[in-house]
Formats: structure tokens, C-alpha cells, sequence
């Protein structure tokens, strides 16, 4: 047993790092089913070893406080239930349907929008499990927001800190206005955008480097979390060692955390998430968080 257990984080892990040179070397990736994150040559045969079942191609490719029981909720068995509220319904409907298709997901309707739990499975069957929280405000007129936690057990834990920026610690997967999300690409294509961030986060947890292309927009933040190697966050594909670490060692601690708090209107240290969601991790989604107080 010991030695199943052994060889199943072993192939993981070595998984982790195939796809950390892929993304260092700036190769497509691509989503299958239930999040399992491939190369862009590999087809369904190859990538069965990692997924149970059929690994059905996900429709996007990335390079990036009520009782539930008073919400609607749908799960990922072929249920196809309307949401109770017509606004609701047409808002999200068909996109959490064709999002149940490929992840295993829960949805929570209230008046202002829905509420989507997602599980992704970034590393196959057998890797870490993921769950993202995912607040989508049914106007519209502001970003979806999410967290992500990984299961351990019956237990939930943060996943660390790192482009993860505003205040309330809800994932930066990619910038808002760089064009790689829009409403219009769907739930679906949302979350293969914030399983791709999953794996470059589990892969600085394993290895120490985030892999891949990346933001860092101000001196503070960079010279926390960025390594020498890392690629700079302006944007140059240049690793941050010959690029903004040099100038970025040179800002006064001061003028840097002044210009982080003009940018995210928070400390450095102060990030964190809404209590009312980490509660709601804490009980297995039994409890979810008004959106209202959160938006």
C-alpha cells in the first residue's frame, strides 16, 4: 500500500514537472475532462493513465451566509433541472450545464447571482484535488471572483498567496483587460483558465519557481514573490534576475508599499479571503456566503 502511494505522487509529481517546462518554455496546454491538464500533443489514449473515465477535451485551451438547502443547487450527473429564478436561469443556465459536463460542480443561486463550486483534478485521478469558489454577479458589471482550496481529506486548505493580489485574496489567473476572458467564452473556459493557475501554483509549492508567463505590476510584490529565475512579471520573457530585480532592490520599502496600496487599495500582508468563505470551505459548501456582503 505504502508503495502504491509512493509511485501515484511520484507520477504526479513528475507530471508537475513536464508541464512545468511546458509552460516555462511558453508550449500551449490543453484542459480535459474533470481539469486534467495535458501538452497539446497528447490525445485521449495517452492521458487515460492520469483520468478515469473518458478524457473528454475540455472546449478551451490555456496557455493561463444562507443554509444551502435554501439555494438550488445542481450537481454533475446529468441532472438538467432549471435553476429556480428565471433571471438566474437565463444568465447561467446553459453554461453551468455544459460546465457540469466537464467538471464535477455544485451551483447556488441568490438573487444577485450564482455561486459555482467547481472540483479539478489539474494532475489526474489521483493528484491533488481543487476546488474553486467562484462568485459570478449576475449584472455582470464586475469580474467573476474565486478561491481555491485544496482538499486534504475532509479538510480544506488555502492555496497559498502568490497572484492572488486584491484584498480579498480571490485568484488574478490572468489580467481582466488582456483579453484571455470574456463573458462570452463561458463558465467552462473560466475554469480551465484558473486550473492552469492551479498547476503553476502547485508547481511553485513542489519545485520553488512559478512556471510560465506572469504578471507582477509593482516593485513590492515582485521582490516578495518572485525568484531569479521566474519569468519577469513586465512582461519581457526575460527571467526576473537580469530584468526588474536589480531596480525593483532599489525602491525604498516606503514608496513600495505606497504604490502597492494605490494599486490594491490594501497592505502586502493584509490579503486575505472573506471569513464567510472560508467558513463555507471549512463545512463542505453546507453553508455559502451572501454575495451581497462580498461584492
Amino acid at each position: 500500500m505504502a508503495c502504491g502511494k509512493f509511485d501515484r505522487k511520484a507520477l504526479y509529481i513528475n507530471r508537475l514537472e513536464v508541464l512545468g517546462r511546458s509552460l516555462h518554455r511558453e508550449q500551449q496546454l490543453s484542459v480535459f475532462h474533470r481539469g486534467f491538464v495535458g501538452l497539446d500533443h497528447e490525445d485521449e489514449s495517452e492521458v487515460k493513465k492520469y483520468v478515469k473515465g473518458t478524457a473528454r477535451r475540455s472546449a478551451t485551451r490555456s496557455g493561463a451566509g444562507q443554509s444551502a438547502a435554501q439555494r438550488t443547487w445542481r450537481r454533475a450527473s446529468g441532472e438538467t433541472h432549471q435553476f429556480r429564478t428565471a433571471a438566474i436561469e437565463a444568465a447561467f443556465g446553459n453554461e453551468f450545464r455544459v460546465l457540469a459536463q466537464h467538471y464535477p460542480a455544485l451551483g447556488f443561486e441568490e438573487e444577485t447571482g450564482l455561486w459555482v463550486v467547481v472540483e479539478s483534478y489539474p494532475l489526474g485521478s489521483h493528484g491533488p484535488q481543487i476546488n474553486f469558489v467562484i462568485a459570478l454577479k449576475l449584472d455582470r458589471t464586475i469580474h467573476p471572483k474565486a478561491w481555491a482550496f485544496r482538499s486534504l481529506g475532509r479538510h480544506k486548505k488555502l492555496m497559498p498567496l502568490k497572484h492572488t493580489n486584491f484584498p480579498d485574496a480571490s485568484i488574478c489567473a490572468f489580467p481582466p483587460d488582456d483579453g484571455s476572458w470574456s463573458w462570452q467564452d463561458g463558465m467552462t473556459a473560466l475554469v480551465d483558465h484558473y486550473t492552469i493557475w492551479a498547476v503553476k501554483s502547485l508547481h511553485k509549492e513542489q519545485f520553488g519557481w512559478w512556471p510560465g508567463r506572469q504578471h507582477g505590476v509593482c516593485a513590492l510584490y515582485r521582490r516578495n514573490e518572485f525568484v531569479p529565475n521566474e519569468a519577469c512579471g513586465c512582461g519581457s520573457g526575460k527571467p526576473y534576475s537580469v530584468c526588474h530585480q536589480t531596480k525593483d532592490f532599489l525602491v525604498s520599502e516606503s514608496f513600495a508599499r505606497q504604490e502597492f496600496r494605490r494599486l490594491f487599495r490594501c497592505e502586502y500582508e493584509s490579503r486575505r479571503p472573506p471569513v464567510t468563505v472560508e467558513q463555507a470551505a471549512a463545512g463542505n459548501w453546507a453553508i455559502m456566503p451572501s454575495m451581497a456582503l462580498l461584492i
